[in-house]
């Protein structure tokens, strides 16, 4: 991605060494920085625009740091402010200095909805024919400045009409700012309640809490470190009010961890998951700001009626801290008889921290815990494909699943509900996974050296080589997939020839998965061929390197076996796609 770096500085002028300076204080040098993608059109170019007049207007001094969404660094920090600065972003994820010292708590924000969002024949309904929400936001240990620069934006960029509570649900947390003065601040806003965990529940548990507690027919979850923008309420509200079984879902944008610039999402995305159960983006393409369907959801930011979330059991109890529930909403919602939607023409940005400064429970790994419990209830025989990817290599799956918590009840409740089977889910809503079936996945591993093919999966690592090291039999970065399609890939990532002009050694490379990078697999023979060049994949010792190489039958060299391997497919489906067949409990 091309990003243009847009930085202003201003140098402190010597006719003002004995007056208050803005820029040039006695702590820092304060700097305005934004980036942006290449090429911007539309209401992307325009808020570009925005954000750098008001970057004159704080150097003219007319507003202050950071409004319009842009971004701060600060330069020439004093040793005592750095020390002061460092430990604060440690503490929170993210630079708590710039957001408590240089952002104000209700700072403007560019109008991200393009014109199409505000012509009237694209909205279905009046805004006071809307249904009111009650807005659940649960936090732990919250730095300030972004918990109270939430609320601010979710209650100053949102009709009176459409807000029925906003309810802060307190996950036990301990940091001093949280106690007192949140109840005091909180006594003074209007619509404001704040509930407390008595003791830490984690994110399920305290959203079940700001559940119990609205009031409103529509639910409305978000994060405690947002920022909504103009007009994000009411696109969210109009799905809910045409299809009462849809949850709708905003578009997530980024409030970089650093430098807090308001960053814009340009492209079209849906989310996704993999078979590690990991969540991620797909671009797509659409022709307007229409609401489309997703796969999955993020599932931190999204409204839903709370009788059709009752419905569907609300969240699963047992889960432990976070993780796993979005993709447990996104199955049972598709499967039994809803849709997940992205209303494009709600913008709400969000803080993604580098690391998570908190602690978590050390006798269960999180989330895996919660994602063995989302795939024993509704994955059906896809389970297998994720439970594989656990533990080590030859061992038994169930001491490489290990715990995951009674599920009795959640499988009770999907019985109840009579959904469809996950393999319909699969086919129908998620073309990533459903355009191709898994032939062969695990180690691909030649027997003569016992070398296994590795490589950390990443969208940045395009172009990385393809690595081979001693097979550890711990899966991870060595765990692979053929498919039908005969591409060899990762999660993300496909393997394939290296490129004219790589600088890599060894002669295949991780690739996007769209290339000319087909592989012919016989497992009589164990040759890998790459069908562009017609020849096969070889490793070799010394020098530790893997070659494209003429195809030799006898080569030791070049036989390669995969941990499973079924040309029939992996998992083996069903011919039809019957009603859910429910085990007696």
């Amino acid at each position: 991605m091309v990003l243009i770096n847009l930085t202003l500085l201003v140098l402190y002028f010597t006719q003002c060494t004995t007056s208050f300076n803005h820029i040039d204080t006695p702590y820092y040098k304060v700097i305005l920085t934004s980036s942006y993608e290449d090429n911007l059109v539309g209401v992307h170019l325009k808020n570009k625009i925005e954000q750098d007049q008001a970057m004159q207007e704080f150097v003219a001094g007319r507003l202050a740091a950071g409004e319009m969404g842009n971004g701060i660094e600060l330069d020439s920090i004093k040793p005592k402010e750095k020390k002061k600065k460092e430990a604060m972003y440690q503490a929170h994820g993210f630079d708590e200095y710039i957001s408590e010292y240089m952002v104000p708590l209700n700072r403007s924000l560019p109008d991200r909805r393009d014109e199409w969002c505000k012509q009237t024949e694209n909205q279905q309904y009046p805004a006071e024919d809307l249904p009111a929400t009650s807005i659940i936001i649960i936090f732990h240990n919250e730095a300030w400045s972004t918990l109270i620069r939430t609320v601010y934006s979710v209650y100053n960029r949102s009709p009176a009409h459409l807000i029925q509570e906003i309810i802060l649900v307190d996950d036990a947390s301990t940091l001093k700012h949280l106690g007192p003065r949140l109840d005091k601040e909180v006594e003074q806003m209007d619509k404001v309640r704040l509930i407390r965990m008595p003791k830490r529940g984690g994110l399920m548990r305290a959203r079940m809490a700001g559940i119990e507690a609205a009031q409103a027919e529509v639910l409305t979850f978000l994060d405690s470190h947002i920022e909504a923008t103009v007009g994000w309420l009411e696109p969210l509200m109009e799905r809910i009010h045409s299809n009462p079984r849809a949850v709708a879902c905003p578009v997530i944008e980024e409030v970089n961890d650093k430098t807090f610039q308001y960053k814009f999402v340009t492209r079209d995305l849906e989310g996704v998951f993999y078979w590690n159960l990991d969540f991620g983006w797909r671009e797509v393409s659409r022709e307007d700001w229409s609401p489309y369907e997703t796969p999955a959801m993020a599932g931190g930011l999204f409204s839903i009626r709370k009788d059709w979330f009752k419905e569907l059991g609300y969240y699963d109890d047992g889960m432990e801290i976070w993780g796993g529930e979005q993709l447990e909403l996104s199955f049972k919602v598709w499967m039994c008889g809803g849709v997940v939607e992205i209303v494009p023409c709600s913008r709400v940005g969000h803080i993604f921290r580098s690391f998570s400064p908190y602690k978590w429970r050390t006798d269960l790994q999180i989330p895996e815990y919660n994602y063995k419990r989302v795939a024993e209830v509704w994955m059906d025989e896809y389970k297998s494909l994720y439970f594989d990817r656990l533990g080590l290599t030859g061992q038994e799956e169930s001491i490489n699943v290990g715990q995951y918590g009674d599920v009795a009840q959640r499988q009770l409740l999907r019985q109840r509900l009579t959904c469809k089977p996950f393999h319909w889910y699969i086919q129908e809503k998620v073309p990533s996974l459903g355009e191709n079936f898994i032939i062969g996945s695990g180690e691909i591993r030649n027997s003569h050296h016992q070398f296994c093919l590795d490589q950390q999966d990443n969208e940045g690592n395009e172009g990385l080589p393809v690595l081979v090291f001693d097979c550890t039999g711990m899966k991870g970065n060595q765990y692979w997939y053929y498919r039908s399609d005969g591409r060899i890939s990762r999660d993300i990532l496909c393997m394939g020839a290296t490129k004219e002009g790589s600088e890599n050694e060894n002669h295949v490379e991780l690739t996007t998965c769209d290339t000319e990078d087909i592989w012919s697999y016989d497992p009589r023979l164990a040759l890998l061929e790459h069908m562009p060049t017609g020849k096969c994949l070889r490793v070799t010792r010394s020098p530790l390197k893997l070659w494209l190489s003429t195809c030799n039958h006898s080569d030791t060299e070049q036989k390669w076996y995969f941990t499973n391997y079924d040309e029939e497919g992996i998992p083996a489906i069903p011919d039809t796609d019957e009603e859910y067949e429910h085990v007696e409990l």
